[in-house]
């Protein structure tokens, strides 16, 4: 008997004189996709939550962080300005420019938002509390916040989808 090089060796079994060769019959290859179908349609809408959820997670930090910049104008006196970096982090700037703190918003891994925007480029709060209007905007795939503070200083979110 004559072999090919790099052929499967048969398996000899004394079950029925059958020579049995390794590997996977037709019902065992469909019960295992089966199986991974079902945890796929469990798993999928699981991570669409996370993803709000980090969303979510983005638009709380972005509204504390203006509301702790207000507060800050109004405890120090003196005018207090929140910015964004080039690396998704709001920073809140003193009058002289000196960083007092900064958050990160937008998050890592598979739960990072797509896109983090100001308008104008940056929100400002007067010694009164009283700050220019303007929003930060938050972007993951077809969901978005809008985190609003008006010229009295009060912050809001808006969720809209495009």
């Amino acid at each position: 008997m004559t072999r090919r090089f790099g052929a499967p060796t048969p398996v000899r079994a004394k079950i029925d004189n059958r020579v049995l060769t390794p590997g996977l019959t037709i019902p065992e290859l469909l019960t295992a996709l089966t199986a991974l179908a079902i945890l796929a349609a469990v798993a999928l809408p699981t991570f669409d939550v996370l993803a709000r959820l980090s969303l979510d997670r983005s638009a709380d930090l972005a509204g504390g962080h203006l509301a702790r910049a207000r507060l800050e104008a109004l405890a120090r006196r003196e005018k207090v300005e929140v910015r964004l970096s080039g690396r998704g982090r709001l920073l809140l700037l003193d009058a002289s420019g000196s960083r007092l703190s900064e958050v990160d918003l937008a998050g890592e891994g598979l739960l990072a938002l797509d896109s983090i925007r100001i308008r104008p480029s940056s929100i400002r709060y007067n010694a009164r509390g009283q700050g220019s209007p303007g929003s930060v905007y938050l972007y993951r795939g077809r969901r978005g916040v809008r985190v609003v503070s008006n010229f009295v200083g009060r912050v809001r979110r808006q969720g809209f989808h495009f």
